[in-house]
Parts: C-alpha cells; sequence; structure tokens
C-alpha cells in the first residue's frame, strides 16, 4: 500500500525532473562559448545585421552568400534580443532557450484541470522528447520557437470559455499561426488539428476570424525592406528540388512515434471510460493530425531535413496522452494509472539519456574558449582591418568557424556563409562571378582559414565540392597566408603587402 501511494508522488517527481533536465541543458548550451550547428550563426548574423538594416533576403546572383530560407519572425527575434541586451553568443541562443520555457509554462497550464500528476505527465513527456532530439530543440533554429506556439495555441484551445471571449481565443490562435509561418513557411499544419477542433467547436465564423489573422501576421513583415518576399520566395523554390530520401522518411516516422506513443498506449488502454464528448474531440484531433503529419512529412523527408520537423507536434500530443491517462484513471485504480503513466514517461527518459550524453561530450568547451580568444586577439593585432571566416579542408576543423559571429558583431562584413553556400551549390546555384571577383580584390582585408588547411577545399555533407576551383582560383589570386596562429591561419591581401 506504501508504494502504491508513492507512485503518484514519483509520478509528480519524474515529470517535473524531466522538464527541468531539458531546462538545465538549455541553459547548459546558453554558458556554452561557441556553436554545435552549422545554421545556427548565420541565424545569428543575419538577426544582428537586421538592427543595421541590412536585408535578409538577397538575390541569388548577389556578391554575397548569406541568404537562409527561414522566415522573417526568426530573425526579428534574434534582432529584438540584441537590440535589448546588446550583441553577444550567449544573448543569440537566448531567444530559443526562453521559447522552450514559454513552451513547457503554457503546456503545464494547459493540463492544470488534470491535476498535478497529469502536469507532470505533459511535462515529462515533452521533457524527454526535447532531450532525445537534442540539440535541435535547444538550438536557434525555429523548432523550439514552434514548440512554444503550438502549446500556447494548445492552451488556448484547453480554455473553458463562451461567448465573446471565443473570438478572443479564435485571434490569439490565429496570431500564432501567422507568427509560425514566419518562422516555416509550412508551419500552419502544426495547427491544423486545433484548427480543426475550432472550426466544429467554436463555429466558422471565429475559424475565418483566426485564417485572416494568421494571413495578416505572416505578411506584416514583408512590408518591411529588410524582408523582400520575391527574394525569398526565388531560393525556396530552387531549394525545394532537393531530393527525397526513404532512409530518412523512416527515421522520420520512427521518431513521431516516440511522440506518439505515450499518447497512443494511454488512449487505448483508457478507451471504453473516455467520454463521447471526448471521443468526438479526438476524432476530429486525430484527424488534424494525420492530415498534418501527411503534409509535414513531405520536408521533413527531403536530404538536410530530419526528425526535428516532428517536435512541434510534442506538446500536441502529451495532450492526447494525458487525456488517456484521465481515461486510464477513470477505469482503473489511481495506483495502477499512475504506474503506467510513470512507467512511459522513464521509458521516453532512458530512451533519450544517450543522445544527451552524446549532446553533453559535443560541448568542446576548450576548444570553443580557445577559438574565441584567438579570434579576439587576430582583430586586436590588425585594428582597421576587416576579418572573415572561411572554411579549410575538413569536418572536423569545420566547427571552428561556426564562431565567425563574434566578427559580426564587430561589425566585419558578412559575405560567405558556408552553411548556405553547401545547400546552393549541392542544388546547382553557382556562386555569382561578383563574389569571385570581391576575393581577388580583396573586398575583406582578413581571411581566417582552419591552421594547416587548404582554403576552402571542402566537399560538403551532400558530396559536393562547396565552393570550387574557380572561386579557390579567385581567392589564391587575392591573398596569401602571412602567419600560422594554434586555430588558424592569417590570409592577408597580396596587393595590400605589395603597395
Amino acid at each position: 500500500m506504501t508504494g502504491a501511494r508513492a507512485l503518484r508522488p514519483g509520478l509528480i517527481a519524474v515529470g517535473l525532473l524531466s522538464a527541468g533536465n531539458a531546462l538545465c541543458l538549455g541553459v547548459v548550451y546558453i554558458l556554452y562559448p561557441g556553436y554545435v550547428d552549422t545554421g545556427e550563426p548565420n541565424i545569428v548574423a543575419l538577426g544582428y545585421r537586421l538592427l543595421a538594416g541590412h536585408s535578409v533576403y538577397l538575390q541569388l546572383d548577389d556578391t554575397t552568400r548569406i541568404t537562409n530560407v527561414y522566415g522573417p519572425y526568426l530573425y526579428i527575434f534574434h534582432a529584438a534580443a540584441f537590440a535589448l541586451f546588446g550583441p553577444g553568443v550567449a544573448i543569440g541562443k537566448a531567444p530559443a532557450i526562453l521559447a522552450l520555457t514559454g513552451m513547457l509554462t503554457t503546456l503545464a497550464l494547459s493540463q492544470r484541470r488534470h491535476g498535478m500528476d497529469g502536469v507532470a505527465l505533459a511535462l515529462g513527456v515533452v521533457g524527454a522528447i526535447v532531450v532525445l532530439n537534442l540539440p535541435t530543440t535547444v538550438w536557434d533554429r525555429p523548432e523550439a520557437f514552434l514548440m512554444c506556439l503550438t502549446a500556447t495555441a494548445l492552451w488556448l484551445t484547453n480554455l473553458d470559455l463562451s461567448g465573446r471571449a471565443c473570438w478572443f481565443r479564435a485571434a490569439g490562435i490565429g496570431a500564432l499561426v501567422g507568427v509560425a509561418i514566419g518562422f516555416k513557411v509550412f508551419a500552419a499544419m502544426y495547427f491544423l488539428p486545433l484548427g480543426l477542433v475550432m472550426l466544429v467547436r467554436d463555429g466558422v465564423g471565429k475559424a475565418l476570424l483566426a485564417a485572416v489573422i494568421g494571413i495578416a501576421v505572416a505578411a506584416a513583415p514583408f512590408a518591411l525592406p529588410a524582408f523582400d518576399l520575391e527574394k525569398l520566395l526565388a531560393l525556396i523554390n530552387v531549394l525545394k528540388g532537393k531530393p527525397n530520401s526513404f532512409e530518412l522518411l523512416l527515421r522520420v516516422l520512427r521518431f513521431f512515434l516516440y511522440i506518439a506513443a505515450p499518447a497512443a498506449i494511454l488512449l487505448a488502454i483508457g478507451w471504453r471510460w473516455v467520454a463521447r464528448d471526448d471521443r468526438r474531440y479526438l476524432g476530429i484531433f486525430l484527424t488534424g493530425a494525420g492530415l498534418a503529419l501527411a503534409v509535414v512529412l513531405y520536408p521533413a523527408q527531403k536530404l538536410g531535413a530530419g526528425t526535428y520537423y516532428m517536435v512541434p507536434f510534442a506538446p500536441l500530443f502529451a495532450d492526447l496522452a494525458v487525456r488517456g491517462y484521465a481515461a486510464v484513471k477513470a477505469g482503473h485504480s489511481p495506483a495502477r494509472s499512475a504506474a503506467l503513466a510513470l512507467f512511459l514517461v522513464l521509458v521516453l527518459t532512458a530512451l533519450a539519456v544517450p543522445n544527451e550524453r552524446r549532446f553533453l561530450r559535443n560541448l568542446d568547451w576548450p576548444t570553443a574558449a580557445t577559438v574565441a580568444a584567438e579570434i579576439a586577439a587576430i582583430e586586436r593585432d590588425n585594428p582597421g582591418k576587416t576579418i572573415e571566416i572561411g572554411i579549410g579542408d575538413n569536418n572536423e576543423s569545420y566547427r571552428r568557424t561556426f564562431q565567425r559571429t563574434r566578427l559580426v558583431f564587430h561589425a566585419h562584413p558578412y559575405t560567405l556563409d558556408t552553411s548556405i553556400v553547401i545547400d546552393t551549390t549541392a542544388w546547382g546555384i553557382e556562386l555569382a562571378p561578383g563574389l569571385l571577383e570581391r576575393m581577388r580584390r580583396c573586398a575583406t582585408d582578413i581571411w581566417l582559414i582552419p591552421m594547416g588547411e587548404k582554403p576552402f577545399d571542402w566537399i560538403g555533407y551532400y558530396g559536393k565540392d562547396t565552393y570550387g576551383q574557380a572561386f579557390r582560383d579567385a581567392f589564391h589570386d587575392g591573398f596569401e597566408k602571412i602567419e600560422s596562429r594554434a586555430q588558424f591561419d592569417v590570409y592577408a591581401c597580396r596587393k595590400a603587402r605589395r603597395s
């Protein structure tokens, strides 16, 4: 009997610890002085440059190659953080961790009617999913933000409202959908289950209001000169030609099973005790979820995408798990119900442990600190000179180049981002002749290349020569190595040294 009474407190403790662990890992990543992903520096750099009025979306034949295909709100949120707190690697990561915190908070609020054990179940499931998909759930790309937006929409959906308040809810959900589209163009799909619930429960008028507000919010940033919709669509049109990957599709589906399994198990066991109104809700929700999954799977299985496209569904399926748990409690003893829920959270948590260990091992604190210090030293030793960081010839050293944002924060040029060139080269977009000419005429005074390596001689993730021989020839026409340090070789302009 004593053990049975301890199961519910055990579920609460484990669920809260799971969520707390996810947040702690986010804080650890904020404190880490580098980045773990190739795309993160690009988002940070473009967000920071937004404050100076630089355009985010550039033409494909521009003399720079830095444009990514994410929507405007990702850069606006980062720009806001820099405007409030100033530049810094940690500041650039903070918005995503705040979004992760907001997601867990609104998810907890959405489950209050189910008691503390229901709250803990939802937090435990999502906390484990966050860890299972590290680093995507703590990096500065859209995933953490989209999780927060879906969790907030879920909270609004679960509120017991009537009358005019339902119109405000519709407006709020519409605004959330609009912001989500402003992160990823297809992100409205994550809200489709809740949208169908709104349509059936609250009526066509409120659903139309949500749609109109969503479109308006998504379109609003394109009124600013920094966001050119035509240029963004041109790049999306090229990159949509990425090949499909059946192997990646299977991996994505397997990860989705982790998200959906607790809900599926609990609902299956408790189905006979699910109330009629709840069955109607679940039917509508699952119809929307099936349609949304079918749509999102298409971009998720493209090369360069992956399992992280599924994580915005996590708050929604955590809610289903809690509904299933409530049904199980209606037909079984509290102890047996808590035991089942605790078991599911523990299994998910155990599955996430190896990924957590990999994430922490990949945080190379000494190297990241050394790279940061060396960049600062080279800046001090070259006052008045403009500096950028280029790629070498192997994968291992590539991570050293991620800290190029430190130079962007000090108003150095930002003309090349290998994370972008990898994709554009792989899908047939050659570097513009004007970009090669910039190299020949030394538009940037100094380039830092990983020490001891051939500049820009790297075969990218898709097995293609990222920069090409013509670009390397242009670089060597303009630059020569003048010194080597612990992390970087320093290349300076040939003409400037001979004049």
